[in-house]
């Protein structure tokens, strides 16, 4: 019989608590730091959106979005991580697919630049860049929302583990099919320098536009190594290295 004074093997609510999806203490400090970051973008770029009338950065806003809710999810479990999975599952949900929104940007403003700058540099019709990579996207989103659906209402390990396989298997495709574009941007880029255009007015390639192309070369890097550090983090797992350490979740 039991005398009632068994004890735990773990600190109820700790790092090392089974029902802590975490599997470390999340800190404060930074997740406020990148929710305020991101409202005030938000703020910012839907000034920007409506002055300038750039409908096409409505995709940013989105992404903005969802990185609110994901952070602003994220407050609550910092002070009590044990035994919340469905929020954690719609932070960890929003801030995986946020990019995918980010992304579409690249797409638009690269499509603009061919456009303007030569179809003879590209592989891919102007007209049929944004097409081709959002469609590739919205394929891989649709993947990636039946992952995390699955991750936000598993009530086991069982249900966790295919909702993840599910959202690693849109991780990959989304990765995939960026990483395609990136080809294309560098191939674009190394075509350019090679031949530079002449434009109508006699003025050859000029250094605003060089700008325009570095500007993307350094976002689409930026957006291409955040998707790399996730499908890696997906596939070690909830306890591999990159999960259990805070420091990487803000550096990428």
């Amino acid at each position: 019989m039991s005398n009632g004074n068994t004890s735990l093997s773990y600190t109820p609510g700790g790092a090392d608590d089974p029902s802590n999806p975490f599997h470390y203490m999340p800190s404060l400090a930074p997740t406020i730091v990148s929710l305020i970051f991101f409202i005030l973008l938000f703020i910012s770029l839907t000034i920007l959106t409506i002055w300038k009338r750039s409908w096409y950065m409505i995709t940013l806003l989105v992404g903005c979005i969802l990185e609110i809710i994901g952070y602003g999810t994220r407050i609550p479990l910092v002070s009590n991580p044990g035994g919340q999975i469905p929020l954690y599952a719609c932070m960890n949900g929003c801030l995986i697919i946020a990019p995918v929104f980010n992304a579409a940007i690249e797409y638009v403003l690269f499509g603009r630049l061919v456009h303007a700058l030569g179809d003879q540099y590209s592989l891919i019709k102007p007209k049929l860049i944004s097409w081709i990579f959002i469609i590739c996207d919205a394929f891989s989103f649709l993947i990636q929302i039946s992952g995390a659906g699955l991750l936000t209402s598993a009530k086991d390990g069982a249900g966790a583990q295919t909702g993840q396989t599910i959202l690693l298997v849109g991780l990959g495709i989304n990765l995939g099919s960026f990483a395609i574009f990136c080809l294309q941007l560098f191939y674009f880029e190394y075509r350019i320098r090679k031949s530079p255009p002449i434009f109508a007015n006699g003025s050859i390639y000029e250094k605003r536009w060089r700008r325009f192309v570095y500007i993307i070369y350094l976002s689409s890097t930026l957006v291409l190594i955040r998707q790399i550090y996730r499908v890696i983090e997906f596939a070690q797992g909830f306890t591999g290295y990159l999960a259990v350490h805070e420091i990487f979740f803000y550096i990428f």
